[in-house]
């Protein structure tokens, strides 16, 4: 006589089917949140700024060219620093910080809108996560009343051990007044906001040095979809 077949499988029954599919679901939930982790807020990108500075028309004034930081050091660098109203303000010369054992005569454009800097460190004064780095001084005459923004474009820099460094940038602004305008000098890389740029030369937004990463992330969607999956099924089991 051939004996009974058993049906009470481990995968039968609606009780059964309900605990594998909550299983499943709690499994699945607990692996996106592993997977997502937490937030943690990232570093600072290194960037190149250009400080603002006020003058009068037939006046002069300084703005300096800043690294924010560097955290692998500075070994050298090279860039271009623009003018974007030659008619209110124009280059007048440039001098490099005494960190900077080698450097290259500045090349001023025709029309002092433009100058070329390129500088090395070859004594290692900057040491890895050095901050507030000057790279060079500007001297900016004024031309007449108005604003001027000022653009970087780095080139290259390199850090200690050669590897490129590919900075943000942030521009600066003259602001040009009449000849009763008082000189304020320029201010330093922490003061007013900064227009973050990408390598391409893309606006990516304004900041401040007060700008943060928040750790704080909005709960996925497909976990909130699984969770009331789960919901559901305990609910169909204890009604069962």
């Amino acid at each position: 006589m051939t004996p009974p077949t058993r049906s009470d499988s481990i995968l039968a029954g609606p009780h059964s089917l309900a605990v594998l599919a909550v299983t499943l679901a709690a499994l699945a939930l607990f692996g996106a949140v592993a997977a997502s982790g937490p937030a943690v807020a990232q570093p600072d990108r290194p960037t190149v700024v250009v400080t603002d500075a006020t003058t009068s028309a037939g006046g002069t004034t300084t703005v300096g060219v800043v690294l924010t930081s560097a955290p692998d050091g500075l070994s050298g660098y090279y860039l271009e620093v623009a003018l974007g109203a030659p008619d209110v303000a124009t280059v007048e010369s440039v001098d490099y910080p005494d960190q900077f054992a080698l450097t290259t005569d500045p090349e001023i454009g025709d029309q002092g809108d433009t100058v070329v800097l390129e500088a090395a460190d070859m004594e290692g004064a900057i040491d890895p996560g050095a901050t507030s780095v000057t790279l060079a001084t500007i001297t900016i005459a004024g031309v007449a009343p108005g604003e001027a923004e000022l653009t970087v474009d780095p080139r290259q820099f390199d850090a200690d051990d050669g590897s490129a460094v590919r900075p943000a940038t942030g521009t600066g602004v003259v602001t040009v007044g009449d000849d009763g305008t008082a000189d304020a000098g320029g201010t330093g890389p922490d003061d007013g906001e900064r227009t973050e740029r990408t390598d391409d030369g893309s606006d990516v937004g304004t900041g401040t040095d007060d700008d943060t990463t928040t750790g704080t992330l909005p709960f996925p969607t497909p976990l909130v979809l699984v969770a009331f999956l789960a919901f559901a099924v305990i609910a169909l089991v204890r009604r069962d």
